[in-house]
Parts: C-alpha cells; sequence; structure tokens
C-alpha cells in the first residue's frame, strides 16, 4: 500500500508574527509576576515624570498670562495718556518676563514712551532690545528701525540716520509710513551736506507724496538746492 503522508502545515508569515508577539507578551508577563517591585516603581517613574510636565505647562502658562496682564494694564495706561504709569508697568514687566513676547512689546512701548519724553539713549537701549527679541512683527520691526535712525539723528549722526531710512525706503517700498521714511532721509542728507541725495529724496518725495503735509516745505529745500 502506498503511504499517504499528511502534509505538514507551513506556517505563514502571519502566524510568525503572531507567534513572536504572544511569545513577547508571555515573557513581559513572566518579568512582571517574577518583577512586580521593578514595575511598579517604573509606573510610578513615568507618572511622575508626565505630572511634571503637567506642572511646567501650567508654570509657564500661568506665567505667560501674567506677563500678557501686565502688559494690558500699561497699554491701556499708555492710550489714557498715563505715560508714566504706563513707564513703570513695561519696566516691571520686562523685570519679571525678560523673555516673554509680552515683554518684547513692552520694550517697543518704552522705546516710544522715552522718545517722546526727550529721553533719546534710553529709547535706544530698549528699542535695541525689541529688535534683539526677534519679535516678528514687520511693521513693529521697521518702526523701530526708523527710531534708531531717529536716535542717530539726535546725536548729530545725520549721514548714518540717512543711510538706514533710505535702507527701509528701497528694501520696503510697500510700507505704510513710507513718505516719512522718504522726507526724513531727505531731511538727514541735507542736514548732512549732501546736495546730490537731498535733492534725489525730496524730488521722490514731492512725486509719490503731493497731498502731503510736508509737500510746501520739500519744494522750498528743492528750490534752494536747484538755485546754487
Amino acid at each position: 500500500m502506498a503511504k499517504h503522508n499528511t502534509p505538514k502545515h507551513r506556517i505563514t508569515k502571519h502566524e510568525m508574527k503572531e507567534d513572536r508577539f504572544v511569545t513577547s507578551m508571555m515573557q513581559g508577563a513572566d518579568y512582571a509576576r517574577e518583577n512586580v517591585q521593578n514595575v511598579v516603581v517604573l509606573v510610578l517613574v513615568f507618572l511622575v515624570l508626565v505630572a511634571g510636565v503637567v506642572i511646567v505647562k501650567s508654570y509657564f502658562g500661568k506665567r505667560k498670562e501674567s506677563a500678557q496682564n501686565m502688559l494690558g494694564i500699561a497699554q491701556i495706561a499708555y492710550q489714557t495718556g498715563d505715560f508714566a504709569e504706563a513707564r513703570d508697568s513695561l519696566v516691571e514687566l520686562e523685570k519679571r518676563y525678560p523673555k516673554s513676547d509680552a515683554a518684547s512689546i513692552g520694550a517697543y512701548m518704552l522705546g516710544h514712551i522715552y522718545y517722546s519724553s526727550a529721553k533719546p539713549d534710553s529709547a535706544g537701549t530698549y528699542w535695541q532690545k525689541f529688535i534683539e527679541s526677534e519679535y516678528q512683527d514687520e511693521d513693529m520691526i521697521l518702526s523701530t528701525k526708523a527710531g534708531l535712525a531717529g536716535v542717530l539723528s539726535d546725536h548729530g549722526k545725520f549721514a548714518e540716520a540717512a543711510r538706514e531710512l533710505e535702507d527701509l525706503c528701497i528694501n520696503h517700498p510697500d510700507y505704510f509710513n513710507r513718505q516719512d521714511f522718504i522726507y526724513k532721509t531727505a531731511m538727514n542728507y541735507r542736514a548732512a551736506g549732501d546736495t546730490g541725495k537731498t535733492k534725489e529724496f525730496l524730488k521722490k518725495f514731492i512725486e509719490e507724496f503731493p497731498e502731503s503735509p510736508n509737500i510746501n516745505q520739500a519744494k522750498v529745500f528743492l528750490a534752494q538746492i536747484e538755485a546754487t
């Protein structure tokens, strides 16, 4: 009689994976039974780490909220004309939360407060802090750079101030305060004695902003240059 061999069952890849999974699970269960204390310790450590993350997030969340609240108080004082109160609040904000976005905005505001109080050096200090904070708001950055150029002008560095302003005019043609940039560029070049650049920017100003309140003064300055 011919022998009929029962075909051997081939283990599929799925079954191999399933077998390895079951084996590893059983080994894990055996380890847990033999090392209950170690497992408990590991679980406790994990829970402590999770709790630590939650606490840290909560802490920084509260700091951020406190910084924003201080900034809000300063902004209200600024809007109501109480610049002394706004200044004091912003200085305290910078001391308590120097790395916050609120402190960056506060430095920007302090620059304007000090500049309007005829303290250009203090204004420059805070405007420079704002630039170094790398706060991402183009209008605020450009306004700050113009302010720093104003500080240079106040110190008699007219040519340097004019070059800074010219750079803003060239690289940011769509800035909302462009006419102020161009006019101040012309005035700083005029103060520096550079008639060629003064004429260039006065013509640009007259051409682009014929309705400006400074248009008549610009025409007078241009006429004086062309008469010489």
